[in-house]
């Protein structure tokens, strides 16, 4: 009798503890693996699954006109300036990137080829000899970061110093469909070098140079897998494909195919008579679509 007490009292008595280790704050069971959000709704419409729209064929002979544009996006411009930040990295997300940090971590992947500018050819060949991550690091004013012990860590790539983007385009009218097209062929940053690469020395003036370009066609799967903030809805998010796609950007004419080998507007126009030419060469493109057109 008095061994079935004591095994009673011992049962009672390790239950007991159990109970008060289980109230115990550090030892608080898991009731579920809900995760709270910080969104009423679940975001779809960009998603890492996201393909772009692909193009749709078009035949040599149903080209009936067509010409050459390259504009110059400043994302210092107040629509641009979704595409210019975040200036470091990404944004807490994760999720989204500058333009010219997009392109990066697609360089970075190897799902971007980067292609070597060269001044003497300029725009006439740019997809002709393929650069390297360490070229494009230096040419876009990458600083390379070591230890106490003079050992490699990694490259810290700043953002600030780019300003400005070019863009190759191709304006085209399909007559099967009697639509005006245009196609983003090739995308390049501007980084502006503020300092000498030997001295060191604060230059004057920052020198611009084009440290790479890139082919929008290859760009276009990283673009539609991550968004544009859109500054005014944020329950209207867009990707960078969209973004480009629907031409929401804004950008000014810096030359365009024609018999002097397609120079640049600065190269025989001053001041403001260089916008004065680009209003022409655009007014010119819209001016092409209706004389195409038979009434």
């Amino acid at each position: 009798m008095k061994a079935r007490r004591y095994l009673f009292g011992a049962a009672v008595l390790a239950i007991w503890t159990f109970s008060l280790s289980a109230q115990t704050p550090g030892n608080a069971p898991v009731i579920n693996s809900y995760t709270p959000s910080t969104n009423v709704y679940k975001s779809e419409t960009i998603i890492p699954e996201k393909k772009p729209v692909p193009y749709s064929y078009v035949r040599e002979a149903d080209v009936s006109w067509s010409k050459d544009i390259w504009r110059s996006i400043d994302l210092r411009h107040r629509q641009n300036m979704p595409l210019r930040y975040p200036l470091e990295g990404s944004m807490s997300d994760g999720e989204r990137y500058s333009l010219f940090g997009l392109i990066m971590e697609g360089i970075k992947s190897e799902e971007i080829t980067p292609y070597a500018y060269n001044v003497i050819t300029s725009w006439k060949d740019p997809f002709s000899v393929v650069s390297s991550l360490e070229e494009v690091y230096r040419n876009s004013g990458g600083d390379s970061v070591y230890d106490d012990d003079n050992n490699f860590l990694f490259v810290q790539q700043g953002m600030t110093d780019i300003m400005q983007f070019q863009i190759q385009e191709q304006w085209f009218f399909d007559s099967k469909h009697s639509t005006m097209n245009v196609r983003i062929l090739a995308l390049a940053p501007i980084y502006y070098q503020r300092y000498d690469e030997i001295t060191g020395e604060a230059l004057p003036s920052p020198r611009y140079r084009i440290p790479f370009v890139v082919s929008f066609e290859q760009c276009r799967r990283l673009f539609a897998t991550h968004s544009v903030y859109n500054p005014r809805n944020d329950a209207q998010a867009i990707s960078y494909d969209d973004l480009f796609m629907q031409r929401r950007f804004s950008s000014t004419i810096i030359a365009e195919s024609n018999e002097f080998g397609n120079r640049f507007l600065t190269d025989y126009k001053v001041g403001q008579d260089i916008l004065l030419e680009a209003e022409r060469i655009k007014n010119d493109i819209f001016t092409a679509e209706h004389d195409l057109w038979e009434y």
